[in-house]
C-alpha cells in the first residue's frame, strides 16, 4: 500500500482483521468486557488516595501521582485491544458510591494518564469534560450533542481514543451504540462501490465551534476523507452533521451521490446485524478507537433527582496509527491537535 496515499485514494480490497466485526461476533463472546478484580480495585483506590494527598488540581495530576504497579499492565492490554484489536473495551468494577464528584474526576483522570495524553475538548480548554443534558437543542448551530438528551448519530471524535466514565446512567435509554467502521467500509465496497469516490475524496466539515477561532461559520479549509489509508491502516473520520453543515456553510452543495454515500454510512452503522449496543453501569469505563469505531447514542430520559452523568477524556496514545495530514489536522490546530482553547485565552 502507498503510505503517502492522497485524499483521492481508492481501496484495493476489503478490510480484514479483528476490527472488521459484526454484532453476532459478540453473541457468545464477552472478551471485550474487562472486570477489575478486588485487588485491582484496592490498587486503584490506593492510587486515588496517593493522588489526592498531593493537593494538586485534578488535571495537574501525573501518571506518577497515580501509581498502578499491577493495573497499569492490564490497562496497557486493554489499550492494545482498542488500538490493534476489535477497537473497544469496557472496564467494569469500579465502586463509586462513597466518592465525591471531584474524587471521581481524579480517579478517572488518573486512570487516563495510564492510557494516553489528554486532548482539549472545547474552547474553554477542558481536558476532562462532564457529559450531561443541559437542555440544548441538538439541531441548533454549533450545539454539541453531548449537551442534549437527543439521539446522537454515528460519528467519531477528534482523538485517538475516547474514554467515557459512567457516574450515573440515565433512568431510561442512553444506550451506547457502536459499529465497526471497517465493516461499514466492506459493505459499501461490496454493494455501493460507486459511493467510495466521494467518501475517499472527503468533505469540508463544519468545525461546530471546535475550530481554531470563535468564528461561528468556520469550516475546515481542506477536504477530510471519510475513509483513507496511511501506513497500511484503514482510517475512518465521519460525522454526518458536520459534513452536511459544512456544505451549507461553504455553499459547496453535496452531489446526489455524495449525499447518498453519507446516508449509507449512517444506515449501515445502525443496521441490526452491524451495530452493537451496550448499557452503562455506574463505574463503567468505555474506551473506543476513533478511527475504527463509529459510536452513537440512543435518546434518554433522566431521573430529575439523579441526572445521567458521564465524564469524558479525549486521548492520544503514544505511537498512534499513521494518519494522512488532512485527517491528522482535522480541527485546524495541528497534527492530532485538540480544540483550540480560545475562550480560555480570552478570559
Amino acid at each position: 500500500m502507498n503510505t503517502n496515499a492522497p485524499i483521492g485514494w481508492q481501496p484495493a480490497g476489503r478490510a480484514t482483521g479483528p476490527a472488521a466485526w459484526y454484532a453476532a461476533d459478540f453473541a457468545h463472546d464477552q472478551s471485550w468486557l474487562h472486570r477489575f478484580t478486588d485487588d485491582d480495585i484496592a490498587e486503584i483506590e490506593a492510587a486515588l488516595q496517593t493522588a489526592l494527598a498531593t493537593g494538586k488540581p485534578v488535571v495537574n495530576l501525573t501518571r506518577d501521582d497515580f501509581p498502578l504497579p499491577t493495573v497499569a499492565g492490564k490497562l496497557a492490554a486493554a489499550v492494545d485491544q482498542v488500538e490493534r484489536g476489535r477497537g473497544f473495551v469496557l472496564l467494569r468494577g469500579i465502586r463509586l458510591p462513597n466518592y465525591s464528584r471531584e474524587e471521581a474526576r481524579a480517579l478517572f483522570w488518573g486512570v487516563g494518564r495510564h492510557i494516553g495524553d489528554p486532548v482539549t475538548q472545547n474552547p474553554q480548554g477542558a481536558l476532562l469534560h462532564e457529559i450531561e443534558d443541559l437542555g440544548n437543542d441538538y439541531g441548533g448551530n454549533n450545539v454539541r450533542g453531548h449537551s442534549t438528551n437527543a439521539r446522537l448519530r454515528p460519528h467519531v471524535d477528534p482523538c485517538d481514543i475516547v474514554g467515557l466514565f459512567c457516574i450515573r446512567p440515565a433512568a431510561t435509554g442512553g444506550l451506547s451504540t457502536i459499529s465497526s467502521a471497517h465493516t461499514v467500509f466492506n459493505e459499501i465496497l461490496e454493494k455501493h462501490p460507486d459511493y467510495l469516490e466521494s467518501l475517499c475524496r472527503g468533505f469540508r466539515i463544519d468545525y461546530a465551534g471546535k475550530g481554531p477561532t470563535a468564528a461561528p461559520d468556520l469550516t475546515s479549509p481542506q477536504r477530510i476523507p471519510v475513509f483513507s489509508e496511511c501506513g497500511g491502516s484503514l482510517t475512518c473520520y465521519y460525522n454526518a452533521k458536520q459534513i452536511e453543515r459544512g456544505a451549507e456553510k461553504t455553499g459547496e452543495r453535496l452531489s446526489e451521490v455524495a449525499q447518498a454515500a453519507i446516508h449509507e454510512v449512517e444506515a449501515l452503522a445502525l443496521r441490526d446485524e452491524i451495530r452493537f449496543d451496550m448499557g452503562f453501569q455506574t463505574g463503567d469505563i468505555q474506551l473506543l478507537n476513533n478511527y475504527t469505531i463509529l459510536h452513537a447514542r440512543t435518546s434518554y430520559e433522566d431521573d430529575p433527582a439523579a441526572k445521567r452523568l458521564l465524564l469524558r477524556q479525549w486521548l492520544n496514545v503514544p505511537n498512534g496509527r499513521p494518519l494522512l495530514p488532512a485527517v491528522a489536522a482535522r480541527l485546524g490546530t495541528g497534527p492530532r491537535g485538540g480544540v483550540n482553547p480560545y475562550a480560555a485565552q480570552r478570559d
